[in-house]
């Protein structure tokens, strides 16, 4: 009797649906349905892609419209009520052999603090403020400018207040020099802090049948220098214009190089004349030997005409070597000259020069230490020896990742 009823179950369990096989018709279901929905994960990321590009003024397939008529901005980054909002602190601890209390010397100080605000207006355009604190100036705006993409023959606009696009170093801020300071040629000429000025500049890649990357940029700014600067007067009603040719190779997979050329031309007072021409050449040899460890050679020469003056050249140039030997930590040399502008060459004053080492801790992507050592002979007649010792930190999103 038990037999029989193990085999009926058997004979039962073995023609049930749940332990037969699947039929054709249920493969086939089962398919379509895989299909539906890896159609709806396309859909998805391509409409995802789509807001990406139109947030970067690149024409979609499907949305063009004709020309003049202005495009409908995307939902998803027309003027959004919370921007990227992050800041970054610059502490300073110098102490100088003059023992002086100018520039914070002999003391900690937070040098800079720089609030960074940014995000897209429409489709097309995007919007980017720098405000900075210091212990030694009030609240000012460093950087303030509407960039718009996607204009005629493939430009890119800004307007406002930025740094203008000349040499190498002037392009950074601070906070993300490879050093404490600029180079002495651009602290002289431009200012202790580069130079920030109010302007328009227009800027276009150009498509040139060769292995590299080219872009060309031209602007005009109102007049005048950074605090310190020696090379403009301080009338601001003067305009400086500039241009700025920048050319990059891929030498290999591990090495590039980067050349650039710039122009600059403005007044040095409140005359109508642009009498002081600035030409400027600019290296930079980037050679990456492992997964975090690079070597990069960077030197900038300026060559300055004073149309109408006595001893009317200046030079000014320096040389940069840094070397990222850990993914924590990089160290480097540089070598200062600048022919002062308000004194004669002849004269045993007419020159500073300075040598410079350091090194970084790069503590994460958002704090990093660094100690550095600065020896300049003044045109004043008595040498410098600098220690400075610099924190800097950043919360929350901005421009300018410590690395």
């Amino acid at each position: 009797m038990h037999r029989r009823l193990i085999f009926l179950f058997l004979l039962i369990s073995f023609q049930s649906p749940a332990f037969s096989e699947p039929t054709l018709e249920m493969k086939v279901n089962e398919l379509s349905k895989l299909v539906h929905e890896l159609q709806q994960t396309v859909a998805i990321q391509q409409s995802e892609i789509d807001v990406l590009k139109s947030a970067r003024g690149i024409n979609v397939p499907g949305q063009a419209v004709a020309a003049g008529s202005p495009e409908k901005p995307s939902s998803a980054t027309s003027g959004r009520w919370n921007p990227d909002i992050g800041v970054i602190a610059d502490a300073l601890f110098k102490h100088d052999s003059p023992q002086t209390d100018a520039g914070g010397a002999d003391r900690l100080s937070i040098r800079e603090l720089e609030l960074v605000m940014g995000s897209y207006v429409d489709a097309y355009s995007r919007m980017d403020v720098n405000i900075a604190l210091s212990d030694f100036e009030d609240v000012h705006i460093q950087e303030a400018y509407l960039t718009r993409f996607g204009l005629p023959w493939e430009t890119t606009a800004r307007i406002g207040r930025s740094k203008p696009k000349v040499g190498k170093a002037l392009l950074f801020h601070r906070d993300i020099l490879d050093t404490v300071d600029y180079p002495l040629v651009i602290q002289r000429y431009f200012g202790d802090d580069g130079l920030n000025k109010t302007g328009v500049d227009l800027t276009r890649s150009l498509d040139l049948p060769f292995n590299s990357a080219h872009e060309i940029s031209a602007g005009i700014i109102e007049g005048g220098n950074g605090e310190g600067g020696t090379v403009y007067g301080d009338a601001r009603r003067r305009p400086t214009v500039y241009s700025h040719l920048k050319n990059f190779w891929d030498i290999s997979d591990v090495t590039n190089f980067e050349l650039g050329a710039s122009h600059m031309i403005g007044s040095s007072d409140d005359d109508g004349g642009m009498e002081n021409n600035i030409a400027g050449v600019d290296g930079t040899l980037m050679h990456f030997y492992g997964p975090d460890q690079r070597i990069k050679l960077q030197s900038e020469l300026f060559y300055l005409n004073q149309r109408g003056l006595e001893d009317e050249n200046r030079l000014g140039t320096y040389g940069h070597f840094d070397v990222k030997f850990h993914k924590r930590w990089s160290a480097g040399l540089r070598f200062d000259y600048a022919q002062l502008v308000n004194h004669p060459l002849r004269s045993s004053g007419g020159t500073d020069s300075g040598y410079t080492g350091y090194i970084t801790f790069f503590q994460t992507e958002f704090a990093r230490w660094r100690l550095q050592y600065n020896h300049i002979e003044s045109s004043r007649g008595k040498d410098d020896d600098q220690f400075l010792i610099q924190g800097i930190f950043a919360i929350g999103e901005h421009k300018h990742k410590l690395q």
